[in-house]
C-alpha cells in the first residue's frame, strides 16, 4: 500500500474520533431550550436556597443563564444571626452593544407570601460577553429555612 492509500485509508478513522471527541466534550452539551420573552421578565419558580436555577429565558438578545443563592459552608441555621449569603447571576449577551440589566429576586415561602428580597441591581454587560456578577446579602436565619419559590424580575434596561 503506498502512503497516499495509507493516508487515504486512515481518514475516515481520524473523523470518526475527532467527531466521538467532539460530541463528548462539554461544549457540546445540550443547551437549554432558550424562550424568548417579553421585557421586563418576571415569573414566580420554585426554589430552594443553596440550588442552581436556570431560567433559559432570552430578553432582547440578553440570556439569563443561572442564578444561585449560596450559603456559607457552616450550619446558616446555627445562632440566629443574620446569615450573609452570595447571590450568582449569570447572563450573556448576544448583541454587538452593552446593555445595562436589572435583577430583583422576592423570597417566598411555599404558598407564595413574602419573605425577603434580593436586589441584584443595575450592572453594566458589554456586548458579545458572558458575565457573572455576585453580590452579598444578609438573609434571616428563618428566610433562608423557609425559601421555596422566588419571584424573578430581569429587565434590560434602555
Amino acid at each position: 500500500m503506498t502512503r497516499h492509500h495509507r493516508r487515504h485509508a486512515a481518514f475516515p478513522v481520524i473523523a470518526a474520533l475527532v467527531t466521538a471527541a467532539v460530541m463528548a466534550s462539554p461544549l457540546s452539551a445540550q443547551s437549554p431550550d432558550w424562550r424568548v420573552v417579553d421585557n421586563p421578565y418576571q415569573e414566580d419558580i420554585e426554589y430552594a436556597v443553596g440550588t442552581t436555577h436556570e431560567p433559559g429565558v432570552e430578553v432582547d438578545g440578553i440570556r439569563w443563564r443561572s442564578f444561585e443563592i449560596v450559603t456559607p459552608e457552616r450550619d446558616p441555621l446555627a445562632g440566629g444571626e443574620p446569615i450573609r449569603v452570595d447571590v450568582l447571576v449569570e447572563f450573556e449577551n448576544r448583541n454587538s452593544k452593552s446593555a445595562k440589566i436589572l435583577v430583583i429576586l422576592l423570597l417566598e415561602d411555599e404558598d407564595g407570601g413574602p419573605l425577603d428580597r434580593i436586589e441584584v441591581g443595575q450592572f453594566k454587560l458589554s456586548g458579545g460577553r458572558l458575565k457573572e456578577r455576585k453580590v452579598t446579602a444578609e438573609l434571616a436565619p428563618e428566610v433562608v429555612a423557609a425559601t421555596r419559590r422566588v419571584y424573578v424580575f430581569f429587565e434590560v434596561m434602555k
